[in-house]
């Protein structure tokens, strides 16, 4: 009986000893699409243009201190959202 079992339990370990399981493709294009989203992300924060603003009033609420800023200039879109 023990032969058997380890006969058994040899027949069902080969294959999964045998080749280590790719991963799927899917997961491959999710790594590959997080690697270059931060690419971006990274770039996009070293062109960050300087905004031109004053505070107008500023005051407290709570814990917060709360601004009113006028900008010269609005800021602008980036060049790859809609």
């Amino acid at each position: 009986m023990r032969t058997v079992l380890l006969v058994a339990l040899a027949l069902l370990a080969g294959p999964a000893l045998a080749t280590p399981p790719a991963p799927p493709s899917v997961w491959l294009e999710r790594q590959q699409t997080a690697a270059a989203d931060e690419a971006n992300a990274a770039a996009a924060k070293a062109v960050k243009p300087k905004e031109h603003c004053r505070v107008v009033k500023e005051w407290k609420a709570g814990e917060t201190v709360v601004q009113h800023r006028i900008c010269d200039d609005p800021p602008k879109k980036p060049a790859g959202k809609v």
